[in-house]
């Protein structure tokens, strides 16, 4: 099949995928968007915390985010049932939004700005020369030689092996999270909650709609097949050890579709080689109870579109500026994986992890805070 050529390459239609490509258009920029699945992808967080926000709004997309979308400013904490903290966040507070509809959003932007997308498109072969990739082989076999492409293809990237960058992944194997989507209950619409338990269960239970919640449970592995494998074990009777003010959700439980989900940390060795360059959990992926993932993602985008513009095609400038600025994305990435290992491994654990909980990462990230963080409010 015929070769095609495009400035930018971009591989996996995810948030970070999508969101890079639109801001990559509107800089003149010829961007085709590589995804193997058959459409937008749906797994992802429903949360956008304050830094996020900001980034969409930069561009004038924080209007069409929010439109549908859910504001909330307060997150209760609870051990073996009883409150123990709150969080609250200024200024509007994070945003709830179902991953998919979110991404969609940027998607149809995308097309309007005149983005490629190929979809059912996955990367067969990486041909480089030196650290520069050279040619993109799909497997419809046809091919694509870009400027700079950039790996936006999750945790298992096909753009990462292929530069040959170490990566570290280090599954939370004490925990397994499962997550349901049911019909919102009064509690749920009411406030945000999340319990754990001194036996290493936790449950987070949240609106996604005025109809709709996700509940997540996240419980020892090896109590898994007892509960949702057929094993007897009553899931309900079980969260009511711990769960004490959102009991008016558990009518729901039993008849849930619960899927799994296993949570992993991930490192790697450079976010950058030659002409190419990793995004979102292609580069570093942490524990969702940071809520953090998805706006560092938009920041890290927001980077790369300015490095990739000012480069102009000269990809020894290309490389200095990644070296420059997108590198050092990897320090503040570190401190977000760190914090995530510490809540992760102490949430069973009522003081120490009070003691790990940081309200400057949860509420601000990496961004510069106010001279007085909102600290977490006792109860």
């Amino acid at each position: 099949m015929a070769t095609t050529s495009c400035d930018v390459a971009i591989v996996g239609a995810g948030l970070g995928g999508c969101f890079l490509a639109l801001l990559l258009r509107r800089r003149g920029q010829r961007v085709v968007v590589i995804e193997q699945g058959p459409s937008i992808p749906s797994a992802g967080a429903d949360f956008l915390k304050p830094p996020g926000l900001r980034v969409l709004a930069r561009h004038g997309l924080a209007e069409l985010v929010e439109r549908h979308g859910l504001r909330r400013d307060l997150i209760r904490y609870y051990h073996d049932g009883e409150p123990i903290r709150e969080c609250r966040f200024p200024d509007g507070g994070f945003l709830i939004r179902p991953y998919r509809e979110l991404v969609e959003l940027i998607y149809a932007c995308c097309a309007m700005e005149g983005v490629e997308f190929c979809f059912d498109a996955a990367i067969e072969r990486v041909e480089r020369e030196g650290d520069r990739i050279e040619l993109l082989t799909l497997s419809d076999g046809s091919r694509l030689r870009a400027d700079v492409v950039v790996g936006a293809d999750g945790t298992k990237s096909a753009i990462r092996r292929a530069l040959d960058i170490d990566q570290v992944a280090m599954p939370y194997d004490r925990l397994l999270m499962r997550v349901a989507t049911v019909p919102l209950s009064a509690s749920v619409a009411q406030l945000n909650r999340l319990y754990f338990s001194s036996g290493g269960w936790l449950a987070y239970l949240y609106p996604l709609d005025r109809d709709q919640a996700r509940v997540f449970v996240g419980l020892p592995p090896e109590q898994d097949d007892a509960v949702f494998g057929g094993g007897g074990a009553s899931l309900v009777d079980l969260l009511r050890g711990f769960v004490t003010d959102s009991t008016d959700a558990f009518g729901s439980l039993p008849a849930a579709a619960w899927h799994p989900i296993r949570v992993s940390s991930l490192r790697v060795g450079a976010y950058h080689k030659g002409n190419a360059a990793l995004l979102g959990s292609a580069a570093f992926a942490c524990h969702p109870m940071t809520g953090m993932g998805m706006s560092y993602t938009l920041y890290d985008a927001e980077i790369l579109a300015d490095v990739i513009s000012a480069a102009g095609g000269d990809q020894a400038l290309l490389d200095k500026l990644l070296q420059a600025r997108y590198e050092p994305r990897r320090q503040a990435h570190r401190q977000l994986i760190d914090y995530g290992d510490a809540l992760a491994t102490t949430f069973h654990d009522r003081r120490a992890y009070l003691r790990a909980f940081r309200a400057d990462l949860h509420i601000y990230g990496d961004e510069a805070a106010p001279r007085t963080t909102p600290a977490l409010q006792p109860i």
